[in-house]
C-alpha cells in the first residue's frame, strides 16, 4: 500500500533523486559506519533499484532491514522511524508535486541525472561516481538514442545527454589515473556531438580535451585543440562561458610554452569573454565555468609564468569564490596557492594553507589529487629545517597513507568502457 513518507524529500533535498546518483553516496556511508562499528559486513550493505523504486513511491509496509537502516541513519543523520514515517510538511499537494516532477522529466529527462552526478562528484571524487556514470550511460541513455533519432528534438536531448555524461565520465577516469579511459571517453564524446545541430557540445568537448592533453604534458596539442574549440564556436550562437574556458585552456598552454605575451593576451580574452556571459544565454550541454574557475586557471598561468604576485592574486581569488561544498576545486586551489607561497619564502602561510587543504579533502578519491600532493609535499620537504614545516610534513605522510586505501579500493576495471 503506497503512502507518503519523509524520504523522498530527504533525498530530493540532498540532491540524490537519481538512483546511482544515491546509490554512490550510500555505498560510501556503508563502508564508513563498516570500521565506525568493527563490522565489515556493513561494508557489503546495498540498495536494490526495486527497493529504491519502492521507497521512492512510499511502497513500504516496514523499515528496511536493520543493516540498511544503520547505513541510511549514518547517511541522512536522523532514524529510519522518520526517514519512513510521515513526511514533515503540511498541505502538500502529493499528486500535483508528482506531476510536475513528470512534466519536468518529459522536457528534459537527463538534466536531473547530469547535475546530480556532477554534484556528487566534485564532493567525492571521480572514483566514486564513475561506474554509476557508466552505467547509467549503458542502461538509460544508450537505449533511447535509436529511438530518439526519429525525432529531432528528442534527439538533440538524448545525445546531447550522451555527450555530456560520456565526457563527465572521461574526466572521472582521469580523476583516479586512467586517461587511456579518459581518451577514449571523449573520442567517444566527440563523434557522438557530430549529431548535435548545437555546435557548443563539441566545442565543449575539445575543452575537455585541451585540458586533458595539458595534463599528460601535450602542450602543443592543448593549445591547438582550444583553438579549434574557439573556431567550432565562431560558426554558431555566442556561448561567453565556454568562449571564456577554451581562452583559459590556450592561456595555460602558452604559458607553458612560455610565450608569455600569447598567454596574457588569451587570459584578457577570457577575462572579456566571461564578462558577456553575465547578460548571456546558456548552453545545457556546456560545463559550468565561472569567475573562480578563471581566476583558478589564471593563477596556474602565471606561476609558470614565474609571476608569483599575480599568481597569488588570482589564487587567493578562486579560494574566495569558491564555496565550501567545492572540496575537490577548493583543494586544487589550496594546493597552487601554497606552491606559490612556497616560492615567496612565506613559509607560515604555506604550512597553514597546507593545514587547511588537509582537513577538507580527506574524503575525496582523486588520484590526480593525490599526485599533486605527493609533489606539494616534495616542495615542503626543501624546509623540513623549520618545525612547523615538520609538523606538517608528519601529517601528509600520514594523510597519503589512507588516501591510497581509498584509492586502492576504486580501482577502475582494465578496458573500454
Amino acid at each position: 500500500m503506497r503512502r507518503a513518507i519523509r524520504f523522498p524529500e530527504v533525498v530530493e533535498a540532498r540532491r540524490m533523486h537519481i538512483y546511482e546518483t544515491f546509490t554512490v553516496h550510500f555505498e560510501r556511508a556503508a563502508r564508513e559506519v563498516a570500521q565506525l562499528d568493527g563490522n565489515p559486513s556493513l561494508a557489503s550493505v546495498c540498495v536494490s533499484r526495486s527497493a529504491w523504486d519502492r521507497w521512492m513511491g512510499g511502497d513500504i509496509k516496514g523499515l528496511p532491514r536493520q543493516a540498511t537502516c544503520r547505513v541510511l541513519e549514518h547517511l541522512f543523520g536522523e532514524p529510519a522511524e522518520q526517514l519512513f514515517g510521515p513526511p514533515e510538511r503540511e498541505g502538500v499537494n502529493h499528486a500535483a508535486a508528482g506531476a510536475a516532477t513528470v512534466a519536468d522529466s518529459v522536457v528534459s529527462p537527463h538534466l536531473a541525472a547530469m547535475e546530480s552526478f556532477r554534484l556528487a562528484d566534485r564532493q567525492l571524487g571521480g572514483g566514486h561516481v564513475y561506474r554509476s556514470v557508466v552505467n547509467y550511460l549503458n542502461t538509460i541513455v544508450a537505449p533511447t538514442l535509436f529511438s530518439a533519432a526519429e525525432s529531432h528534438e528528442d534527439g538533440e536531448a538524448a545525445f546531447g545527454a550522451a555527450v555530456v555524461l560520456t565526457e563527465m565520465a572521461a574526466w572521472m577516469a582521469h580523476d583516479v589515473g586512467r586517461d587511456d579511459l579518459a581518451s577514449g571517453h571523449f573520442d567517444r564524446a566527440l563523434r557522438l556531438s557530430q549529431s548535435l545541430t548545437d555546435l557548443a557540445a563539441g566545442a565543449n568537448v575539445l575543452a575537455g580535451m585541451s585540458h586533458l592533453a595539458l595534463q599528460r604534458n601535450q602542450v602543443e596539442a592543448s593549445a591547438e585543440l582550444a583553438r579549434s574549440g574557439l573556431a567550432r564556436l565562431a560558426g554558431g550562437p555566442r556561448l561567453p562561458t565556454l568562449t571564456a574556458r577554451l581562452h583559459a585552456m590556450e592561456a595555460r598552454a602558452l604559458a607553458q610554452l612560455h610565450s608569455e605575451r600569447e598567454a596574457q593576451r588569451a587570459l584578457d580574452a577570457a577575462r572579456e569573454a566571461l564578462i558577456l556571459a553575465r547578460n548571456s544565454p546558456t548552453s545545457r550541454w556546456v560545463a559550468p565555468f565561472d569567475e573562480a574557475a578563471l581566476a583558478s586557471e589564471g593563477a596556474s598561468m602565471f606561476l609558470d609564468l614565474g609571476a608569483l604576485k599575480a599568481a597569488a592574486k588570482e589564487a587567493e581569488r578562486a579560494l574566495a569564490l569558491r564555496d565550501a561544498s567545492r572540496v575537490r576545486s577548493r583543494a586544487f586551489g589550496q594546493i597552487t596557492l601554497a606552491r606559490i607561497l612556497l616560492a615567496q619564502g612565506q613559509l607560515d602561510a604555506a604550512c597553514s594553507v597546507g593545514m587547511e587543504l588537509l582537513n577538507a579533502c580527506q574524503s575525496v578519491t582523486s588520484l590526480r589529487l593525490s599526485s599533486q600532493l605527493d609533489s606539494l609535499q616534495s616542495d615542503f620537504g626543501q624546509h623540513r629545517q623549520v618545525s612547523d614545516v615538520r609538523e606538517l610534513l608528519a601529517l601528509m605522510t600520514a594523510t597519503a597513507q589512507h588516501r591510497r586505501l581509498l584509492l586502492g579500493s576504486l580501482a577502475l576495471p582494465e578496458g573500454p568502457q
